[in-house]
């Protein structure tokens, strides 16, 4: 690398490297000298030898002719190296936190659908998309013709579909109903708590999460939260793995 350049590497003007690399070569010269030999305009010159006489890189050795040496170099150089060394080091946790604050910083979306009749038209829509996998947990097994279409051709589709829900005297002719269809049923093990929480998880990429009776008395008023939430998509599913491997088959 030539003096030039690795005097600009270090953060000096382009006067100042230009001074600095005739310096090396001179090390005593008088201003004159010195621009030219540099090609620095001499008006120049002046102010950047006051400056850096003030970091202690030359000194005036001479007064008639006015002339002035070069010292310390070695020192300036190694601490201007620090220097970068220090801000290369600062930059890398800068780059270091910038990756962990994306991460962080994931947008997921949440989605907020209010009453019954929109949310089951929601699960239509969604249904219609899913690829692989439809896992839910039910509990009054709400049984409406696009519904049971929807998921009928899903699973006609290939489509794994699974749901757990309460079955019992008064469920049980809905959830024969699924099961025609070709859905895998299980009961709900009360382990889990007396009403089990409605959610469902599709293709391990969405999740649904509905407030319902007994919470909420009327249909209207009844809340489903879709996201595409991974950490809550990946948490639900294993929770309802957790809850399959526990509950009996219909």
């Amino acid at each position: 690398m030539k003096r030039f350049d690795f005097f600009k590497e270090l953060g000096f003007s382009d006067y100042e490297a230009r001074l600095l690399s005739s310096f090396v070569k001179l090390r005593t010269a008088s201003p004159k000298e010195l621009s030219v030999d540099s090609s620095v305009p001499q008006n120049k010159i002046y102010s950047i030898l006051r400056g850096f006489e003030n970091q202690g890189m030359v000194s005036l050795v001479s007064i008639e002719p006015k002339k002035y040496q070069l010292i310390n170099l070695d020192s300036f150089v190694n601490c201007k190296i620090r220097e970068k060394q220090e801000k290369l080091k600062e930059l890398k946790k800068a780059v270091d936190n910038l990756e962990e604050t994306k991460l962080n910083e994931e947008q997921f979306v949440f989605s907020l659908i209010k009453g019954q009749k929109a949310i089951m038209n929601k699960l239509v829509e969604v249904n219609k998309n899913v690829e692989r996998e439809i896992l839910g947990v039910q509990r009054n097994w709400k049984y409406w013709g696009e519904g049971i279409r929807g998921v009928e051709e899903a699973i006609r589709k290939g489509v794994n579909v699974k749901f757990i829900g309460i079955v019992n005297e008064k469920t049980m002719g809905k959830v024969e109903k699924w099961k025609e269809v070709g859905c895998k049923i299980k009961d709900y093990n009360k382990k889990f708590g007396d009403y089990p929480l409605r959610f469902s998880i599709f293709d391990n990429k969405y999740a649904r999460i509905t407030l319902g009776k007994p919470e909420i008395k009327e249909g209207k008023d009844y809340i489903t939260i879709f996201t595409d939430s991974k950490p809550l998509v990946n948490m639900l599913r294993n929770q309802f793995l957790e809850m399959w491997r526990e509950c009996k088959k219909v």
